[in-house]
């Protein structure tokens, strides 16, 4: 486990400051903490909404994301 996190440490080193926030979500995601956005529109907020009540209406309508990452 500790050789996983070392590389994906030198991985994350790598990336470029303009490219972090892009992965931000997804490791919050994964580390299971709140996604806090704070530079949303109010359009892009009730898109989240929608998605999310469309998820929880219709979970078979998305993928994993195990199988996304396969």
């Amino acid at each position: 486990m500790v050789a996983e996190r070392k590389k994906l440490h030198i991985l994350l080193d790598k990336i470029p400051d303009h490219c972090l926030f892009s992965i931000e979500p997804l490791l919050a995601y994964l580390a299971d903490e709140p996604i806090i956005e704070t530079n949303l529109t109010d359009e892009e907020k009730q898109w989240i909404r929608e998605g999310r009540e469309h998820y929880r209406k219709h979970p078979e309508d998305f993928i994993p994301l195990d199988e996304v990452m396969e």
